[in-house]
Parts: structure tokens; C-alpha cells; sequence
């Protein structure tokens, strides 16, 4: 049982400490909201962690807690919002949902990165992106193949001779 709490420096309480004495084995605590009453379950839930506040145990062995308050419930229990009204039960379940929540997340996010991916790609409009700037260039590099074997024709004229390919009369494009 506690017997005594110590509380200071910690959420609503000031650097003077304040305790709760002359406790039973079943205590009532109440008060208007921001006044610590969380502030002291949690204390007793997890000394530890507050280190200027103390809980004193009857004989000095503390008793195994389990606090009922906002911690717990977040904990414990969590309600889906896909399934109304439906509730899990158990800190196993709410990871599971956190664990489902965050894969829905990562696939959320790999959506918009495919999005991103294919708009980069073939352009808002689906003409353009990268794949319009490729066909650009393939257009520009056939165009200068083309100079290159007009500007050449002549010195590979008599290489020709006698072919039925006539590089001089072709009007076929010409690709490299």
C-alpha cells in the first residue's frame, strides 16, 4: 500500500514539494482539470522517471501498479478508424495498428513518389518529360547523321559504283 506521495517540480506542480499523506488502501482523487491528478498517476506508475517526486510504499517494498489513466488507455486500448464503433484490446494490438498505419504511410508515400517518377517521365501533359526530350535528341542526332552523309555523298560515290544502292538519288532517311 502507499503510504505517502511526493510531488514537485513536474507538470502543474511548483518547486515546493506537495504530498498526499494518510492514504488508505483505496483512494479517490479528483479536481478540476490541470490541477495534477494525471500528473500523480503517472508518478506512481513509473517513479522513476520523475526524479523529484517520490512515492513511499508501506514497509518500503513497492507493490506491482497498473494506473488507469490517459497512458493506459492509449496503450491499451485503441479504436480503429476505418472500423467504427470496432475496438482493439492490448498494447500488441495497438502496435499492430501503429505497424498497419505506418505501412499504409510508406505505401501512401510510395504513390507520390511513382507519381512524381512518371511525371518526370512523360511530362504533366503526357508529351513531354524525359521520354519527349529523348525522342528530341534521337530527331536531333538522325538530323546530323543526315548533314554528315550528305556533306560525305560525293567521296563515297565511287565506292557505290555499280550497286543498285544510289547514295546520291536516295531519298530514303538515313540512320546511323
Amino acid at each position: 500500500m502507499i503510504e505517502a506521495i511526493r510531488i514537485k517540480k513536474t507538470a502543474s506542480y511548483g518547486d515546493e514539494q506537495q504530498s498526499l499523506t494518510e492514504l488508505s488502501k483505496h483512494n479517490f482523487i479528483y479536481g478540476a482539470n490541470g490541477t495534477g491528478k494525471t500528473t500523480i498517476t503517472k508518478v506512481i506508475n513509473d517513479e522513476a522517471a520523475f526524479t523529484e517526486c517520490s512515492v513511499d510504499w508501506q514497509g518500503g517494498t513497492p507493490l506491482e501498479t497498473c494506473v488507469y489513466n490517459c497512458d493506459f488507455v492509449d496503450q491499451n486500448f485503441n479504436q480503429s478508424p476505418e472500423l467504427k464503433g470496432i475496438f482493439t484490446l492490448g498494447e500488441k494490438d495497438v502496435d499492430t495498428i501503429a505497424e498497419i498505419d505506418a505501412a499504409k504511410k510508406e505505401i501512401d508515400d510510395l504513390r507520390d513518389d511513382y507519381a512524381q517518377l512518371k511525371s518526370t517521365l512523360n511530362g504533366d501533359d503526357s508529351n513531354g518529360g524525359k521520354v519527349g526530350e529523348l525522342q528530341g535528341l534521337e530527331t536531333l542526332f538522325e538530323q546530323q547523321c543526315w548533314k554528315l552523309k550528305q556533306k560525305y555523298d560525293a567521296k563515297f560515290l565511287d565506292a557505290f559504283a555499280g550497286s543498285s544502292l544510289n547514295i546520291s538519288r536516295t531519298k530514303k532517311r538515313f540512320s546511323c
